[in-house]
């Protein structure tokens, strides 16, 4: 183990993981804006669909994992607070995001499609995967569960949940559905459960547990380069064209939502590598590149969560004005570029001017808004729920033209 020390020599950001969480934003909201408004998934959609599909949110949650490693507030109580907060920003993110335009749209056309879509007040997403995994990991600390023993877990989780979505049913209650799928797949909007995705919370905290100590980058990225690569090569080889019967089909819902055993460790070592690459281009980076990706890293939260704003928005009103989406890809290209710029400076004002964040609340402030969130969201869901027979999830593409 020449690579690494006893002691650790590595603190502070490091450059390689801010670029990776950089990259995967950045190909994150070009991706959600070809899913949500093009008429046609061409063109640069195609790049952006695979990099989903070989990255996706795994990486997120492996750099969440060595984040927790890293951070002054990694005791249990800690990560539960963060957890919370993580929860109910994402539930902010719902009602704003998806329930409200949709009910508003509701009202203006009538178009059931539109209520359906307004019960995604409550789905799996990933801002609600990532409060999950915080809150069960302080309670696997708390425990005095050891890293390796985490790390099996999070595997013995994921090819628990792929054998409960083969052989056992979803309930008949869409709304007990949904409240499951945010621990194991079922039929309800369980895009990011627990069961599946915790398995890379588990490999990022178990490396963040080591890449402190390691002393030599550039020996260890040309180790991965050398080992992950070929390997993946070939993995994804077959993959993509081998139809293995105890998989699901590639790049499609069920592979994504699933990650199941050798796709997930696949998906692991794509992020290795990634990271190898981008230890490899930081000597490269200009000062001012560097903080730009220390800005998107940083603040990958408001990037999703404003991005996603936009992009929702613009879907809806699409809709509603003309019935269906817009084809074409050059312009959801450039769309995509506006959202990224139109961020930087909402983020930018933000912190410069109103250093408004839900987070930072404290004290009544913070009990006000986090039970005005929480109340809504029941609020919704009472109205809505009994109104509607079909509910829209990514498994019937939301119901939407």
């Amino acid at each position: 183990m020449g690579y690494f020390s006893k002691e650790n020599v590595n603190t502070g950001r490091q450059l390689e993981i801010d670029m990776l969480r950089a990259f995967c934003i950045v190909c994150m909201i070009f991706d959600h804006v070809y899913e949500e408004l093009a008429e046609e998934l061409v063109g640069a959609y195609v790049f952006f669909d695979f990099a989903s599909t070989f990255i996706g949110a795994a990486a997120f949650m492996i750099c969440m994992g060595i984040g927790m490693r890293y951070s002054k507030h990694k005791e249990p109580g800690d990560l539960v607070k963060r957890g919370l907060e993580l929860l109910t920003i994402g539930q902010l993110l719902n009602i704003v995001r998806s329930s409200l335009p949709s009910l508003i749209a509701y009202w203006i056309t009538g178009k059931d499609y539109f209520l359906s879509n307004s019960m995604l007040v409550i789905q799996a997403d990933i801002l609600s995967f990532a409060g999950l995994a915080f809150i069960f990991l302080a309670l696997l600390k708390r425990l005095r569960i050891p890293d390796t023993a985490i790390l099996a877990l999070g595997f013995a989780m994921n090819i628990l949940t792929y054998i409960l979505y083969l052989n056992v049913s979803s309930p008949d209650s869409f709304l007990v559905s949904q409240l499951l799928g945010y621990f194991v797949v079922t039929d309800a909007e369980s895009f990011f459960t627990l069961g599946s995705y915790f398995i890379f919370v588990a490999v990022g905290y178990y490396i963040g547990g080591l890449y402190p100590r390691i002393k030599d980058k550039d020996g260890l990225a040309n180790k991965v380069l050398l080992v992950c690569v070929p390997v993946c090569a070939v993995y994804y080889a077959v993959r993509m064209t081998v139809d293995i019967s105890f998989l699901p089909e590639f790049n499609e819902n069920e592979q994504y939502v699933l990650n199941p055993a050798t796709d997930a460790i696949a998906t692991c070592m794509v992020s290795f590598i990634l990271l190898a690459l981008f230890h490899k281009l930081t000597p490269f980076l200009s000062e001012k590149l560097k903080n730009v990706v220390k800005h998107l890293s940083v603040h990958i939260n408001e990037y999703y969560c404003i991005s996603y704003m936009f992009t929702i928005l613009a879907m809806m009103a699409a809709l509603v004005l003309f019935g269906t989406r817009i084809s074409g890809w050059i312009i959801h290209f450039a769309y995509g570029i506006v959202i990224i710029v139109c961020c930087y400076f909402i983020i930018e004002y933000n912190d410069n001017h109103f250093r408004f964040h839900i987070v930072t609340l404290q004290g009544k402030s913070r009990i006000i808004v986090y039970t005005a969130i929480w109340l809504t969201t029941s609020i919704i869901v009472t109205y809505v729920y009994p109104r509607i027979t079909e509910y829209a999830t990514f498994w019937n593409d939301y119901l939407l033209p």
